[in-house]
């Protein structure tokens, strides 16, 4: 292992870089790499998800390819490739690359450091259409989801068409991160703005049922109303034209929000692309029309392109009418017209499945379901989870004039003999040709040495060329403060070795650059490892390069790239860091260091960087405990636990011990154990460390994850 630890330096042009080009999930289209989409309508296969479940829900598992009948545009098709997939699994990452040549093959297992690479699940809020009370509702079913259904390996986002989340809006693991972004969530009043001089409220679909002329009452009772508030002898064709042009104006205000809604999910569904695997999205929204009239952009082509995308992207969309049980007439607003005549009686009835139907079609026609006029929004999204933990991949080389015909293909789904079997797919896709798409460069000219790390720097997907790893950690230094330290290690086996001066050597630039949850860059830091092959032990080993900076409390993201001089690959890393806020006197633990050792060339202390562990090995870990508190004379009555989590769920306790007062000083207490790994099967893990003051009956806590790996 070489260790180098150099100053913090300025790197103004990936500073300037990063701002402007740094991907924000749902706000940004990402610039996808060649070959990524998993729909591919030409040569290759088309393959989609299929949820098989029986009458009472549940999903029926154990069937078999023949059992399979698959009709395109009408026609049978040859199943080429089938599999019964667990979400979340290696295997389902295997079968699912995008850069798959070809799918009618079951891709050979393997070796790797983790048995699951976990879900990939979305949250859209519709926040622009969501009352408060929807929006409370969702912040607790957001909530409930964080803290108690989701795991380790599970990567999360939280989106919305409005800018409220910015930077945050990114797929992550880290749960403070995602709760930050919940609590980024605010409600937008939403109201179309009425330009005419009517009191009488107005909703869309009325408007709606005016401009297509569906119901005779509800123009007559609006143009009444309109005669009521009218000068003397105001001519009722001037009503009438009156009535047409508020309707109208109503539905392109409509539309406008909707367009919004819209697009931003159609980003998120191409977003969604550049992962492995099915995902899951949860869209919560209090409802809007499906269609605003014949003179607005027909948001139902907009919808068919979203399904295509989310076919091609593996996307089942659930949907949430977040109103809950909904009694009496009400739009988003809670603002209605009363009619004592009943005219608006047969269109208040419609209304609101009218403002249904958009969510029903999105849930139906991506394979998904919807939610609505039911108040148990956390319970559903616990039994989606479970619902979903399963599905069967297939796919299916198109006919020819299938693979060139454009248009929309319908496909349907059935398991022979079963009819009482309900089958769950996206309903098609459309076939088209595909843009032309231009990889990420990782090589360069050298007059340009920063472009291919900007680019990995600010890439939605770390590069994996080189294996990089990353470890952030947070302690509070009596000289500095709260100071930050981000440990960056190369992998020496990856790297290409040319000779130089008479001896094999590589060399590697490093870039990184700090962020707080604006997306404002606050540090960055470049230095090149240069790397002497000594041996076989050197090249299998790693280099670690530390950067340490003081910061204020606060969320960060530290991204970093690697660049190979020699080969010109890349690799790279991000990981969120929380810097509490000590003056709070709160009792508070530092990050966990694992494996802490002394450098003895350099008189440094080093930690485990890529936190990978062998079978049947020791972990320790030390930390320091913050603001603990003395019983008067007393010294501080601090006892530390730690234990080992897989999936959520305790897999081994370690026991409770006191914490040795070792240290004079009190303000900073260090702490630590070990836990021992025999036994445990490769995969990832989650180590937390739990330390309670006896004396205020207070805990506190620290995460991090490991991987448990069959050799190290």
């Amino acid at each position: 292992m070489n260790l180098v630890n150099r100053p913090i330096s300025t790197l103004a042009l990936i500073t300037l870089m990063f701002v402007r080009a740094v991907q924000i999930v749902a706000q940004q289209q990402p610039t996808a790499p060649q070959n990524q989409d998993v729909i591919r309508t030409n040569t290759e296969l088309v393959q989609t998800g299929v949820t098989v479940v029986d009458s009472h829900g549940n999903f029926v598992n154990g069937l078999k390819q023949e059992q399979f009948e698959l009709i395109v545009e009408g026609k049978p098709q040859t199943i080429s490739f089938f599999e019964e997939v667990e979400a979340g699994s290696d295997r389902e990452r295997q079968v699912t690359l995008p850069s798959r040549e070809t799918k009618d093959q079951p891709a050979e297992r393997t070796s790797s450091t983790s048995d699951s690479h976990g879900r990939t699940i979305i949250f859209f809020i519709d926040d622009l259409h969501l009352s408060l009370d929807s929006l409370n509702r969702t912040r607790k079913m957001l909530a409930q989801f964080i803290d108690h259904e989701m795991i380790e390996t599970d990567r999360v986002a939280i989106a919305s068409p409005s800018d409220d989340i910015g930077f945050l809006q990114q797929f992550t693991d880290n749960k403070t991160v995602l709760r930050a972004a919940v609590a980024r969530l605010t409600q937008k009043p939403y109201n179309v703005r009425d330009m005419s001089r009517e009191t009488t409220p107005m909703t869309e679909y009325m408007a709606l049922t005016i401009e297509r002329k569906d119901d005779p009452g509800v123009f007559r009772f609006y143009v009444d109303e309109c005669l009521k508030t009218a000068p003397q002898r105001y001519p009722v064709k001037a009503c009438e034209v009156e009535v047409i042009n508020r309707a109208r104006l109503i539905l392109l205000q409509a539309a406008s929000v909707i367009v919004q809604t819209y697009a931003s999910l159609e980003r998120l569904m191409q977003t969604s692309a550049l992962f492995p695997g099915r995902k899951l999205a949860f869209f919560i929204s209090d409802g809007f029309l499906l269609e605003t009239g014949p003179r607005n952009a027909n948001p139902l082509e907009t919808l068919t392109r979203i399904i295509d995308e989310a076919m091609r992207a593996g996307v089942v969309v659930y949907t949430i009418d977040a109103r809950g049980l909904i009694s009496g007439q009400l739009d988003v607003t809670n603002n209605v017209p009363v009619d004592m005549k009943g005219r608006l009686e047969h269109a208040s009835v419609r209304e609101i499945p009218a403002s249904q139907d958009a969510m029903n079609a999105l849930a139906r026609d991506t394979g998904g379901r919807a939610l609505r006029n039911q108040n148990y929004f956390d319970e559903w999204v616990g039994k989606i989870l479970d619902e979903t933990s399963n599905y069967y991949l297939l796919a299916w080389r198109p006919n020819r004039e299938e693979g060139v015909s454009p248009g929309f293909k319908n496909i349907t789904v059935r398991v022979i003999g079963h009819p009482e079997y309900n089958v769950r797919l996206p309903r098609g896709f459309l076939t088209k040709k595909a843009a032309p798409v231009n990889p990420p460069v990782i090589t360069e000219a050298p007059a340009q040495p920063h472009r291919a790390l900007q680019e990995a720097l600010t890439a939605l997907n770390p590069r994996r060329e080189i294996p990089v790893s990353l470890s952030t950690v947070f302690m509070d230094t009596p000289e500095h403060g709260p100071v930050l330290t981000s440990s960056v290690r190369v992998a020496n086996d990856a790297l290409s070795y040319e000779s130089s001066k008479g001896k094999p050597a590589a060399a590697v630039d490093v870039v990184g650059v700090v962020v707080n949850d604006r997306g404002k860059p606050v540090s960055t830091f470049q230095t090149r490892l240069n790397i002497n092959a000594g041996g076989e032990n050197q090249k299998s080993s790693g280099t670690i390069y530390n950067s340490r900076l003081p910061l204020a409390p606060g969320l960060y993201q530290v991204r970093v790239a690697a660049r190979d001089e020699n080969s010109g690959q890349m690799g790279s890393a991000q990981q969120w860091i929380d810097i509490p806020d000590l003056k709070s006197r709160s009792l508070t633990l530092s990050s966990l260091l694992l494996d802490v050792q002394n450098v003895a060339a350099t008189a440094q202390v080093q930690f485990n960087v890529d936190h990978r562990f062998a079978r049947n090995s020791r972990l320790t870990f030390m930390a320091f405990i913050y603001n603990a508190t003395s019983a008067g004379k007393s010294s501080p009555n601090l006892s530390i636990q730690a234990r080992l989590l897989r999936r959520g769920r305790v897999v081994q306790t370690g026991p409770l011990r006191k914490v040795e007062l070792s240290s004079q000083d009190l303000a900073r207490i260090p702490c630590g154990g070990e836990i021992s790994l025999d036994s445990f099967p490769a995969g990832d893990y989650v180590l937390e460390v739990v330390v309670t003051d006896a004396t205020t009956q207070t805990t506190t806590s620290q995460r991090t994850r490991i991987t448990v790996v069959a050799s190290h």
